[in-house]
């Protein structure tokens, strides 16, 4: 029986060898008595490293251990199982097969032997190499990304990017790389930033590389990505330095929207087995820095900017404040004198001159007024005005400011009507809300028309109180209510009683108001009046 058995095993061998597909032969106790030279081919175990072994050295991990335990139930009972099982490889990666087992019984019925096919293995195998490459590409561009993205210094962004790269093992890249910045006005490439050990030479030769020299330099120019196989044999590689070892080359455009920003070099073996996706895996990746180095640009360009805006701004300040300060005086004293002499000099004075003595006093109010909101802006934005809150009714100093703001209102035969609602005492600056309802105020009555209405209102919004003044004047365009709140804007709609603007006010207001952590804003429409308003926190 032995005989008949040692027979039987040697013939299924033989038969098993021939197969294309990967075969190996186990015992009733699942250790392997065979393999045949397409498994060694797949898998990379020799025969020498499985025979005598149980299966489970195949084992992926991949399985709950049920699976097994089922497909063994089915085996012993003399059928055949067939399905997906995913094994493991000698250097320990997982791969797919269709699997079907066959029992082999003796003439007394007895299983003596089982019988592994691995059907379709090559194509399966490859589909799932595939799949796992694609993974790891999708992981490598997610992680460069991702690094781009923090506010890490620039050369140690871009070399923790480049580390990223190195890591992606389909590749082949050794720990050797650098990124080179184009200098367009000197045509030049400047190295910036290096992963990996660099002699002192290859710095100091390599500080700059000039457009169209070496293989970066080549890749400057064309803009193309270059791959070298040999520094020594390939002509291209002209510059070298001593103790300088045999190595190929990526060498990688680093474009942002069709602009050259730079070249990233990646140091290979000598004549490597290159991947057929490189080309495009490296092309995202050298997109993906640099578009960082843009971006890292463009932050730099604009925070310098600010800072050169608020240096003016503090300047303009500076010089408004002053200004202001010292014509205020003098001003003082033209409107004084020209009052004295508008109301005493009653005798022997023309009519003529009578009316110079208004316009000067008339102008010289309007400078004062100027000089007041120049000074305002300047304290507001120096931080010189400090809100002092207290928690009071609004409403009743609204009802204050209409009875003022009436007596100038009825020049015009204008009527100021009012709206309050009951709304909650709150915090905020008496004197600056003063200002800034005042301001709504007198420029409804100078842009309203003769015998027309405004309207005051309060309302409680939620957690807001919203003040607004509406009138009946000639509207304002989505353009023009675009410049409202900016200073010194002059637009297309004038006071309607030759009253004068100096531009500042509703600006000034803008502040007052952001300053109590509130919004202002206007509703209009040319033809239909406008309604200006300001929200302010109850809290």
């Amino acid at each position: 029986m032995k005989e008949l058995d040692l027979f039987k095993r040697q013939k299924l061998s033989r038969i098993s060898d021939s197969f294309p597909e990967a075969v190996y032969i186990t015992d009733p106790d699942g250790v392997i008595s065979h393999v045949n030279p397409a498994f060694e081919l797949l898998t990379g175990f020799r025969a020498d490293d499985v025979v005598g072994k149980g299966i489970g050295i195949l084992k992926s991990g991949h399985h709950p251990e049920s699976f097994y335990i089922t497909m063994w139930e089915m085996l012993m009972s003399g059928n055949i199982w067939s399905g997906q099982m995913v094994n493991k490889k000698r250097d320990g990666t997982a791969f797919p097969a269709d699997v079907t087992i066959f029992p082999i019984s003796d003439p007394a019925d007895r299983i003596s032997h089982f019988v592994a096919i691995l059907h379709g293995t090559t194509a399966q195998l490859q589909a799932h190499e595939e799949t796992l490459r694609r993974n790891m590409e999708y992981t490598a561009l997610h992680n460069v990304s991702k690094i781009l993205q923090t506010q890490d210094p620039l050369p140690q962004m871009l070399s923790r990017a480049v580390e990223e790269i190195i890591r992606l093992s389909e590749l082949r890249i050794e720990y050797k790389a650098g990124v080179f910045i184009a200098d367009h006005d000197k045509k030049v490439l400047r190295l910036y930033t290096t992963v990996g050990d660099f002699p002192e030479e290859f710095h100091r030769q390599d500080a700059e590389v000039p457009f169209g020299e070496c293989l970066c330099g080549r890749v400057a120019m064309s803009g193309e990505m270059l791959v070298s196989n040999n520094c020594f044999s390939d002509p291209r590689h002209e510059r070298k330095y001593e103790g300088m070892t045999a190595h190929g080359h990526y060498i990688i455009p680093l474009k942002s929207r069709d602009k050259l920003v730079g070249v990233l070099f990646l140091y290979t073996n000598s004549n490597p087995s290159w991947y057929e996706r490189s080309p495009e895996i490296l092309k995202s990746m050298g997109g993906l820095i640099a578009d960082a180095i843009e971006h890292r640009r463009a932050e730099a360009i604009i925070q310098d900017q600010n800072e050169k805006l608020t240096k003016m701004n503090e300047l303009k300040n500076k010089f408004l404040g002053i200004a202001a300060h010292d014509l205020r005086n003098p001003v003082y004293v033209i409107r004084t004198f020209s009052e004295a002499l508008r109301d005493e000099c009653t005798q022997g004075v023309s009519d003529k001159h009578r009316r110079f003595f208004d316009k000067i006093y008339n102008a010289s109010g309007h400078m004062i007024h100027l000089l007041e909101n120049l000074l305002d802006i300047s304290k507001i934005e120096q931080g010189k005005i400090e809100i002092n809150r207290m928690i009071q009714d609004i409403n009743s100093i609204i009802e204050e400011q209409v009875s003022l703001n009436q007596i100038v209102a009825n020049k015009k035969e204008i009527c100021i009507k009012q709206n309050l609602a009951k709304v909650p005492p709150f915090p905020f600056d008496k004197d600056a809300l003063i200002q800034a309802i005042n301001n709504f105020l007198s420029n409804a009555i100078k842009f309203s028309p003769p015998t027309s209405n405004v309207l005051v209102s309060t309302e409680l919004q939620g957690d807001k109180i919203q003040f607004s003044v509406k009138d009946e004047g000639v509207g304002l365009s989505e353009e023009e209510q675009k410049l409202l709140f900016g200073e010194f804007q002059t637009l297309s709609s004038k006071p309607t009683g030759q009253e004068k603007a100096t531009g500042l006010g509703l600006a000034i207001v803008k502040k007052i108001i952001t300053l109590h952590g509130g919004e202002v804003g206007v509703v209009s429409e040319p033809g239909k009046g406008s309604t200006f308003y300001f929200l302010l926190p109850v809290k």
